[in-house]
């Protein structure tokens, strides 16, 4: 008791709402089992009614069947498959409408999603085992992207061939992007700018980047947004955590941005590539001895072939136009830059996989723990996914330096790809599940273990 009332009010009142908080946390279902990060509470359309997409079509007037019509539709819903192929995107497929879970490992054969950018412009969405390949002949546009809502998750999906970025997801709260491959975009495509060929912008209020693997990217992998772009949250609440993943083969820029942002980029493996760009884990954008940099913590982190920047990831740590600075200028920046300790969130503590950058390689990598990989049938992995695996273990490229412009030069044809879809098995969905959200979640969630 004694100890007890030496204690302040402030520090009890402290504990009190970091109790509450976890106890919040506790008695939340996760997402699915093994989601990470801060998105992993995200409900998605949990609960729901069922809906079926049993067509590949796609068309400006939602038509039902389509997936089209399952993200249109409103209310809490969950999103299974009785087909397999390629969904040819007539325009942009917008998800707006709150409450989805989109199971893409219900599909017998698998789904690949291509011809313009998917937009998640809701609350509370999971996306699992799905393909976005948009291809060179779509308009500009990413291949997913989504800012400025809260509660998403992305998991095991297989993202390429955009011609902006490939994947961007910046400003939203609560958001996990996990166990996704970002791959080959397209460089020379006809964006207004001229080549264009990232990664992504990453960023938000509690956003994690868990266990993915960027390859092939001339920048922005990946662009860190900072705390800019309209975001619409305060500044003090920026957290962007990056850890476990695997970047492979930039030409131009590896990491780069967070202007006034904070952000952790941890236990991540560098592999320098053919495309042969500058050794950086990171590079500060738009500061001086003057301007805020931001903060960040930067440890375990490991530049392949280079075990002086892997022991000491200060030396991959640089200021875009350092050259131009005082020398004791580019040391305060870099003192005022880095923190000692990784940052959190009290209110939302997170509890992560610990592994170090070599054992996200053996997981990435090596077993193939990423990407839209599960069917229903079982484990399956497309030929542009294993390429591009394949190509990160034996540090190469099938294609030049790795840097394209469009993906027929590593595809025979789309006719060709699609085949790697069709299957003879199953495509009904079991009776017991169209009527019965438990038993469909339970359903949906054994299909998508790993």
């Amino acid at each position: 008791m004694k100890l007890i009332l030496q204690r302040s009010i402030p520090a009890l009142l402290t504990g009190l709402l970091l109790m509450a908080c976890q106890s919040v946390s506790a008695a939340k279902p996760m997402a699915f089992p093994g989601a990470e990060g801060f998105g992993q509470y995200t409900q998605g359309g949990r609960g729901g009614r069922i809906i079926v997409v049993d067509s590949l079509q796609d068309s400006d007037k939602a038509r039902p069947g389509t997936l089209r019509y399952a993200v249109k539709a409103k209310g809490p819903r969950i999103v299974v498959f009785s087909v397999s192929g390629v969904i040819h995107l007539v325009k942009p497929l917008e998800i707006k409408q709150d409450f989805i879970t989109i199971a893409g490992q219900t599909s017998p054969g698998g789904i690949v999603v291509t011809g313009s950018e998917t937009q998640i412009d809701a609350n509370q969405v999971i996306i699992r085992y799905l393909r976005f390949r948009p291809g060179a002949e779509h308009e500009q546009g990413d291949a997913v992207t989504s800012k400025r809502h809260h509660d998403i998750i992305i998991d095991h999906c297989s993202m390429s061939w955009a011609n902006d970025e490939v994947a961007s997801f910046y400003n939203n709260t609560n958001f996990t992007l996990q166990y996704s491959i970002v791959s080959e975009s397209l460089n020379n495509a006809g964006h207004a700018k001229g080549s264009h060929g990232y990664g992504g912008i990453w960023g938000g209020q509690r956003a994690s980047f868990i266990h993915n693997v960027l390859a092939h990217h001339t920048s922005r992998n990946p662009r860190i947004n900072g705390y800019r772009l309209k975001p619409t949250y305060q500044q003090q609440d920026e957290l962007t955590d990056i850890r476990n993943n695997v970047i492979y083969n930039w030409s131009k820029n590896s990491a780069y941005g967070s202007e006034n942002g904070r952000f952790n980029l941890v236990n991540n493996l560098f592999k320098p590539g053919p495309a042969e760009g500058p050794l950086r884990f990171f590079q500060l954008w738009d500061v001086d001895d003057n301007k805020p940099a931001g903060q960040a913590y930067i440890a375990g982190n490991v530049m392949s072939g280079h075990d002086d920047l892997s022991a000491n990831n200060l030396l991959a740590i640089k200021i875009k136009d350092e050259k131009h600075l005082d020398k004791a200028v580019v040391e305060r920046i870099k003192q005022k830059f880095l923190v000692n300790k990784a940052f959190n969130d009290a209110q939302y503590p997170l509890d992560y996989l610990q592994q170090t950058a070599l054992d996200s390689y053996q997981t990435l990598i090596m077993d193939g723990e990423v990407g839209a990989n599960r069917t229903r049938a079982g484990i399956y992995q497309d030929s542009v996914d294993k390429r591009v695996l394949a190509e990160i273990a034996a540090g190469n490229a099938t294609v030049g330096n790795g840097i394209i412009d469009s993906e027929l030069q590593v595809i025979k044809g789309w006719d060709a790809y699609a085949q790697e879809f069709a299957t003879t098995a199953a495509s009904t969905i079991p009776a017991e599940y169209l009527n019965d959200s438990a038993a469909a979640q339970q359903w949906i969630d054994k299909l998508g273990a790993f």
